[in-house]
């Protein structure tokens, strides 16, 4: 019997053995074999696209710096332009459209066969300022197209008088790849503008496996990515014929030896056998009954602040025995308030709810958690509040204690330090202290790791944390460093104006207030200032510019000055606010159209998410231009999360914040969606008013605020959804309750933000929003007859 289960025993070894060899010298040695010949084909692959590209571009280079043509342009000369038409066309034979442009008169054409859209005029625009500008492929009624721009004349110490403008039919695209490679795989030829997902524009061949490798063509938006196919996989191959003899050999050693050792212990005597089982110790005792042991039926662990409610605590102290005391928790850790745990972010009244012991508790618990994640440094940035040095003080301390880094970048708007987390290097989280558009007396906390912004449950944990006082300890170490320079430059280095605009800035005296007027001088504006200075007190107006009554000094500030436009920030400039010469606000639904409009064009198929708030003509407009609309949930951090998830180009949220991801990072940022607004702008013969009214605004609301104590709002809304009764209106509760009918639309939902629950309306005429205004009412008062509405 013995020697039966020691052969077992044995046959089981030299199992695994063999699984575990057969795994690292075949399995393992064919995937890095197969890896390096596809990242070889995908080396040569990226030399032939750089070259032809470096040739096309040669071509039409060549071109642009004959004097000729620079003479034509300037005198219109038909006949001789015609010529060089021609003459380009046969030098190119793909090319489907030769335009000569003089200086700064190209304009937006949507209607013609080859449309000048604001792709286009982005590179002509970047030509005529001698920007380096390469070769980009555009979807055209459901065809690729490649253009190509130089600027008129190409010699740099001459004044530029135009662009020469060429478009190339597909056959372009082929000298690209090669199709040398086809059997072996799958080539792409694929465009990639920062931050945006990729597109496939041609692709070659047949390729399944899991071995892909993709490198960027040199100085260009263009990658090629190969993908491995059977036949490379065949020559990836490794003999196992080898390993199979050794394994063999391996276990037949192996069996010799375990039956002769077992022929050996059989043969010893009973006796000894049992002396030698006796002589153990532990056993001279009787075998202690499992059915016997005395052990609870409960045996979980339960959380310290979970023992109160099931009754345990006065279970163990009169249950007696050996019981160890409770451990002493701090008065300050069972204090914690759950209210000011948000869904997407921590905010609360600064002594009252949100104290500085508070704050290093915080500090503690987020760089725990970076710690766990494996981050060894946060970024700490703090708005103008009176408080938030304070705050930001002992939120330092707290990081510190845990042994993990930070890294201090002082007083700056929200979106700087969004922008250090995916840029600095050292760390992709951070802590800004700010209550961003809640009133002075507010303070709080905004949180990335691991460059996702924290929300709901997540945040709930860092509660759960402290009060479990869960903690790494150690000693880190502070560095200052200046980022908001970098920041400027990276905008700067991404929006280009066609020309001078004027505008006011309303920084209303938050974060904003040095940043933004130094990144729009810089960009070539003409700046305004209004409440440009940090004040934590914001004497001039609240912190919040989606409310009417506190744009009212910014549109004065406009009409007064003649400006192009104004924009209102909030407290830490992550929401934005537009008003045009005429003095209309432009709610940031309608700003997410123009933005729907030029981003779509450029990612065919990109999805736009957008709040519950938002107005319902964005999923007909978006539709129209080739895009897919996506409603979602109110606040940025739901917002980011589903922009991640379905890797959407654009974002916004009626309350201001406008997420912009196809040549910038997605995040929230009101100071990126002025400049891309302005840039728009600057492309286009036509002011604000005029671009806006190719966007009418259906009768709506702004937000109504109702106020409802924090603990009670949520439930409000539960009740309302479980009780109400709307007829045949279509219900979404994605976030709060939505109702949609034929001609208007109502919503009501909690503000995470402050004790208060907000609704809006918005319909095709006035009397359809006060009829859905009454019904709402109705049922509101059914669920809680003593809120006051007074909408």
């Amino acid at each position: 019997m013995r020697q039966g289960i020691m052969l077992a025993a044995i046959l089981l070894i030299n199992a695994g053995v063999a699984y575990w060899a057969y795994h690292k010298f075949i399995v393992v040695a064919q995937q890095q074999r197969l890896t390096e010949l596809t990242r070889d084909i995908t080396r040569q692959q990226i030399g032939i696209a750089g070259v032809h590209l470096t040739q096309l571009q040669a071509s039409i280079d060549r071109f642009a710096a004959r004097p000729a043509l620079a003479t034509a342009m300037i005198d219109n000369n038909r006949l001789i332009l015609e010529n060089f038409r021609e003459s380009i066309a046969k030098t190119l034979p793909a090319s489907v459209a030769v335009r000569f442009i003089p200086l700064n008169s190209a304009e937006f054409e949507s209607e013609d066969g080859l449309p000048l859209r604001f792709a286009e005029l982005d590179m002509i625009h970047r030509a005529e300022n001698r920007l380096p500008v390469s070769p980009e492929a555009v979807k055209v009624d459901g065809r690729w197209l490649l253009n190509l721009v130089a600027p008129v004349p190409a010699d740099a110490d001459r004044a530029v008088v135009g662009t020469l403008f060429i478009s190339l039919d597909n056959r372009s695209f082929q000298p690209l790849i090669t199709k040398a490679e086809t059997d072996l795989g799958k080539t792409e030829l694929l465009q990639h503008f920062k931050l945006a997902q990729p597109q496939t524009v041609v692709a070659l061949g047949e390729g399944d496996l899991d071995s892909s490798y993709e490198l960027p063509v040199s100085a260009s938006h263009w990658k090629i990515r190969f993908t491995a196919g059977p036949l490379l996989a065949q020559q990836a191959a490794v003999n196992p014929l080898p390993l199979i003899a050794a394994l063999v050999l391996f276990a037949a050693a192996t069996l010799f030896a375990g039956n002769h050792l077992a022929k050996r212990f059989t043969a010893m005597p009973l006796g000894r056998r049992r002396a030698a089982a006796a002589a153990q110790p532990g056993n001279a005792g009787q075998m202690a009954n499992p059915i016997h042991q005395q052990q609870d039926i409960l045996d979980i662990d339960v959380a310290d602040e979970d023992q109160d409610l099931l009754g345990l605590q006065e279970s163990a102290a009169t249950a007696g025995g050996d019981q160890s005391p409770p451990p002493v928790e701090d008065t300050l850790v069972k204090d914690i308030p759950a209210a000011v745990f948000r869904a997407y972010d921590i905010r609360g009244v600064v002594e009252t709810e949100l104290t500085v012991e508070l704050a290093e508790f915080i500090g503690r618990a987020v760089a725990s958690e970076a710690l766990d994640r494996g981050e060894t440094s946060l970024v700490v940035g703090r708005d103008g509040r009176s408080h938030s040095p304070a705050l930001a003080r002992h939120l330092l301390k707290g990081i510190l204690s845990t042994g993990c880094n930070a890294i201090n970048i002082g007083v700056v708007p929200t979106p700087v330090l969004y922008y250090a987390t995916c840029e600095i290097g050292a760390t992709s989280s951070g802590v800004m202290v700010t209550a961003s558009h809640n009133p002075a007396q507010y303070n709080g906390f905004k949180l990335v790791l691991g460059g996702g912004a924290l929300a709901a449950d997540d945040i709930r944990q860092l509660r759960s944390r402290i009060l479990r006082q869960d903690f790494r300890s150690g000693q880190g170490s502070e560095t200052e460093q200046d980022i908001a320079r970098d920041y400027i430059e990276r905008i700067f280095s991404d929006v280009a104006l066609a020309g001078e605009v004027s505008l006011v800035i309303d920084a209303g005296n938050g974060a904003t207030s040095h940043v933004a007027p130094a990144l729009f001088e810089e960009l070539g504006c003409d700046v305004i200032p209004l409440h440009c200075e940090i004040d934590g007190t914001f004497p001039n107006r609240d912190p919040d510019p989606t409310r009417p009554e506190n744009l009212t000094g910014l549109i004065a500030k406009v009409s007064e000055t003649g400006a192009d436009l104004g924009v209102a920030f909030d407290g830490d400039g992550d929401r934005i606010i537009v008003v045009t010469p005429q003095g209309e606000i432009i709610w940031p639904d309608r700003l997410l159209m123009l933005f729907a409009k030029d981003i779509v064009s450029r990612c065919p198929g990109a999805d736009v998410v957008f709040d519950v708030k938002c107005t319902r003509q964005l999923n007909s407009l978006i539709t129209s231009y080739g895009g897919r609309p996506v409603m979602w949930k109110s606040g940025h951090s739901h917002m980011k999360a589903k922009m991640l998830e379905s890797d959407a180009m654009l974002g916004g949220e009626f309350s201001g914040h406008i997420f912009i991801k196809d040549r910038w990072y997605g995040f929230d940022d009101g100071m990126y969606a002025a400049a891309r607004l302005i840039e728009i702008m600057s492309l286009r013969d036509q002011d604000l008013d005029a671009i806006f009214a190719g966007f009418p605004a259906l009768p709506a609301t702004p937000e109504i605020r109702i106020d409802v104590d924090e603990e009670k709002k949520f439930g409000l809304i539960r009740a309302l959804v479980s009780q109400a009764d709307f007829g045949d209106g279509k219900i979404t509760t994605v976030d709060g309750l939505r109702v949609d009918f034929e001609k208007a639309w109502g919503l009501v939902r909690a503000s995470n933000t402050s004790a208060a629950i907000t609704l809006r309306f918005e319909g095709e005429a006035q009397q359809d929003i006060e009829r859905l205004q009454q019904l709402f009412k109705q049922q509101l008062q059914k669920v809680d007859p003593g809120l006051t509405l007074d909408f």
